[in-house]
């Protein structure tokens, strides 16, 4: 009997720790199908970036359903608990199956990526969407780059279908989808047509549907042929500057490049973004810039970057996902506001107890520069971490993406310019505090 119970207590355990033990994900058979781990962030920018969410309980069919329901042909899991859908297979570097090693917290023998590793897999039953079948005719694809084909009226919207645009634009001729969540409106018809495979993007608020593509826009009206030839724009109120948010002030529309953006500090995603949830998120980490872009993004800044073009504030006309009497940039253009002291200018302190600044420095999760020892502080300063390393005498210390240090005495990865290091320390903002995969390091 005694023999039995341990044989069974045994067993129980090893059970355990099979399932505590990450495995290589389902690859094969309905609905989805595993294509491998990738690098998550290219230039910047999520690999899968049309729709996301977060959940302490991740598995990957939880992720599976979620983007299944938004029509969506691939989906990802990332850093254990994050969720992200996406329409193309992303010209991201695969690497090796060991670097997403995360377990899902909601079953334990999958794997939900890691830091900057995506889990990436193919959702089968995926239904190409198409255009909505509306008491207007449908007109096609076409391009839409630089001037806008359908210039009134902007409206971004995570509820985006076919329907809300006509509905939005009903006092003009035209009307048109774009990007999954955009709407246009305008009296004149666009005349460079694209193939309709060039518009893929599922509409936000009904997957079955198609909403145009980056630069690409599906449009319904009249023929251009039986359309008026008198037109019945509605004029557009000139734009008025934005208020002052809190400390800060209005200071214009500005490009941004997603391989180069002109506010360098933290970002944030929020679907019902507006201007004060993006000066309270930076105004956390003690930026004196704050920029809103495409409705949802929020950027944090030092300085506005040289590389940012002042543009007129018309270019600035998509809503805030939170509020629609507020403007939040558009694509590739960012609202910016700043606190009246401007630029600040943070600094590398030369030293700091017994160490000296060597350099902005690469990092990587899955293979760390300084692996000896670490904490995270949301009082994280240059000192403080000084201290911690210096007292277990360690050759060198690092600071990485505001609030996190890290000791050792063999130093991997190799030297980065200076600009890669962008974040604020938590605890000082006038410090910097190495930035996403970035180490100031001090030895």
């Amino acid at each position: 009997m005694a023999s039995t119970l341990v044989n069974l207590g045994l067993a129980a355990v090893f059970s355990s720790l099979v399932q505590a033990v990450p495995t290589k994900p389902c690859t094969r058979g309905p609905p989805f199908d595993h294509q491998g781990c990738f690098v998550s962030n290219v230039n910047g920018q999520k690999i899968l970036s049309a729709a996301s969410y977060a959940d302490d309980d991740m598995t990957v069919g939880a992720c599976a359903t979620f983007c299944a329901g938004k029509n969506s042909k691939y989906f990802g899991i990332e850093y254990g608990r994050e969720c992200y859908c996406g329409d193309s297979l992303p010209a991201a570097p695969a690497v090796a199956a060991s670097e997403c090693s995360f377990s899902c917290p909601g079953g334990g023998i999958q794997t939900c990526g890691a830091g900057d590793r995506m889990d990436l897999y193919r959702n089968n039953r995926y239904v190409a969407p198409t255009p909505a079948t509306l008491d207007v005719p449908y007109l096609g694809c076409f391009v839409d780059s630089g001037e806008r084909v359908l210039p009134h009226n902007l409206l971004g919207a995570d509820d985006m279908t076919a329907e809300k645009c006509a509905a939005h634009c009903s006092g003009f001729s035209y009307f048109g989808v774009e990007f999954g969540r955009e709407c246009f409106c305008g009296d004149v018809a666009p005349t460079h047509q694209a193939p309709e495979s060039e518009c893929s993007f599922p509409c936000a608020g009904n997957p079955s549907q198609v909403c145009g593509a980056g630069e690409r826009i599906n449009v319904w009206g009249p023929s251009p042929s039986s359309s008026s030839t008198t037109s019945s724009t509605i004029p557009s109120a000139t734009p008025v500057a934005p208020g002052n948010v809190g400390p800060y002030e209005y200071k214009g529309c500005y490009t941004d490049r997603g391989d180069n953006h002109s506010l360098t500090g933290r970002v944030e995603y929020l679907p019902d973004m507006t201007h004060e949830k993006c000066a309270a998120f930076c105004d956390r980490y003690s930026y004196p810039f704050f920029g809103v872009e495409y409705g949802s993004q929020c950027f944090c800044g030092i300085r506005i970057e040289d590389i940012a073009e002042l543009r007129p504030i018309e270019e600035c006309a998509m809503t805030c996902g939170g509020d629609h009497s507020q403007k939040c940039g558009d694509a590739d253009r960012l609202s910016v506001f700043g606190k009246p002291e401007g630029s600040s200018n943070p600094v590398n302190p030369p030293t700091a107890g017994l160490y000296s600044y060597k350099s902005c420095w690469t990092d990587k999760v899955d293979q760390r520069s300084l692996t000896e020892s670490d904490y995270r502080s949301p009082d994280m300063t240059v000192e403080s971490c000084a201290a911690f390393c210096g007292e277990q005498s360690y050759e060198y210390f690092g600071v990485e993406y505001a609030d996190e240090c890290y000791c050792g005495n063999d130093l991997g990865g190799s030297a980065a310019p200076e600009g890669d290091c962008t974040q604020l320390c938590a605890g000082n903002p006038t410090q910097w505090c190495g930035g996403p995969d970035r180490l100031n390091i001090y030895t």
